[in-house]
C-alpha cells in the first residue's frame, strides 16, 4: 500500500509527462487493452470508475467527487483509490491513494498536448479554475514551453487572487480577459454551462478542455468546438463524458497518442485553433501505478497489506 506522501517521493512530478506519452503512443498503437469508463451519481457527489492496463498489468480507480467536502468535512472535493493487478494472473499488487496520481497524470496529459499541438513560442498561459489541478498543470507546461507570463482566472475572485500570488501569476476579472490573451489555455473548472467561446480565443491558441469528465459538465460553447480542430484523449470516452458528448458531430482530427505515434497529424497551421478534450484515461493511470509499483519495489517503500489474514 502506498500513501500519498509516498507517491509524492518517489515519483517526481517532471517524470509523469514522458509516462504518460509514451502510454498514449502504445494505445495508439493498439499495444494495450482498451480502456473501460463508469459514472454512478451519488448525490450530491457522483463516482468515476475507470479500468486499463499496459504492459502487463491492469489498474482500476475508483474517484469519488464531492464538491461539498471541503465546505462539510474540511476535506478535498476529490478522493479515491487505485488497485493495480498482475493482468496475468489477476494477482493484486499494490493499493494506492489515487488523488495525487489524478493531479499528476492529468497536468502531464495537457502537457504531452502543449508538446504537441501548442505552437513552439507559445509564451502566455491562461488557466480558468483555481482547485487541486491548476498548480500542477503551471508546473507542468512550463516545462514544455516558454511560458513568461501566466493569467488566472476563478469564479471565486479572492481565491483567484490569492492563488494568482503564489504562483506568481495575473489574475484576470472574467475568464475572456484571460483566454484572450494567451496561446495555451487550460479550462479546470467543473461547469454545467459553457463559459468559453470563439471570441474568447485568439488564433493559433491550444485550449485544453479538462473540466468536462462527466456527461453533465460543460466548458466550451458549440461556436468554438465548431471552429476549431478537435484531438481527443480517447474518442469514444469522449463521446461520453467531454466535450464531444455535447457536439457528437464534431469532426475529430486525431487522437492524441496517434499524434505522438505518428500516424496521424495534429496541428496543420500556426492559425489554427486546437482544442484537446481532455476526460482523463484508464492508460494514463497504469503508466502512472506501474511506474510507482517499480519504484516501490526498488527503494523498499510502502506497507504491506494483509488482506488474506
Amino acid at each position: 500500500m502506498l500513501t500519498r506522501s509516498e507517491i509524492e517521493r518517489l515519483l517526481p512530478a517532471s517524470a509523469y509527462t514522458d509516462l504518460v506519452e509514451q502510454a498514449f503512443a502504445s494505445y495508439a498503437r493498439s499495444e494495450t487493452p482498451p480502456s473501460r469508463l463508469a459514472h454512478l451519481d451519488s448525490p450530491p457527489g457522483e463516482f468515476h470508475i475507470k479500468a486499463g492496463g499496459l504492459n502487463g498489468i491492469v489498474a482500476v480507480k475508483i474517484g469519488a467527487c464531492f464538491y461539498d467536502r471541503p465546505a462539510t468535512l474540511g476535506l478535498p472535493s476529490i478522493v479515491g483509490v487505485i488497485a493495480l493487478f498482475d493482468g496475468s494472473t489477476g494477482q493484486p499488487l499494490m493499493f494506492l491513494e489515487s488523488a495525487t496520481v489524478t493531479r499528476l497524470r492529468t497536468a502531464a496529459a495537457t502537457a504531452v498536448a502543449v508538446r504537441h499541438l501548442a505552437l513552439p513560442h507559445a509564451s502566455t498561459l491562461a488557466v480558468l479554475g483555481t482547485g487541486a489541478q491548476a498548480a500542477a498543470h503551471i508546473a507542468a507546461i512550463r516545462h514544455e514551453r516558454p511560458i513568461e507570463r501566466v493569467i488566472v482566472w476563478g469564479r471565486d475572485r479572492a481565491k483567484a487572487e490569492r492563488f494568482a500570488a503564489g504562483q506568481n501569476a495575473e489574475s484576470a476579472l472574467t475568464a475572456h480577459d484571460a483566454a484572450s490573451q494567451a496561446d495555451v489555455v487550460v479550462t479546470l473548472t467543473p461547469a454545467t454551462s459553457p463559459y468559453l467561446g470563439m471570441t474568447d480565443v485568439r488564433p493559433g491558441a491550444l485550449v485544453a478542455a479538462v473540466g468536462s469528465d462527466a456527461p453533465e459538465k460543460r466548458e466550451l460553447h458549440d461556436d468554438l468546438l465548431a471552429s476549431a480542430v478537435l484531438v481527443t484523449d480517447v474518442t469514444h470516452q469522449c463521446a461520453e463524458v467531454g466535450e464531444l458528448h455535447h457536439r457528437p458531430g464534431t469532426p475529430v482530427r486525431a487522437e492524441l497518442g496517434e499524434i505522438v505515434a505518428g500516424t496521424a497529424q495534429g496541428r496543420k497551421s500556426a492559425e489554427e485553433i486546437v482544442v484537446f478534450d481532455s476526460t482523463g484515461t484508464a492508460i494514463q493511470d497504469a503508466a502512472a501505478a506501474q511506474a510507482l509499483y517499480t519504484a516501490a519495489v526498488e527503494r523498499g517503500a510502502g506497507s504491506s497489506l494483509p488482506l488474506w489474514n
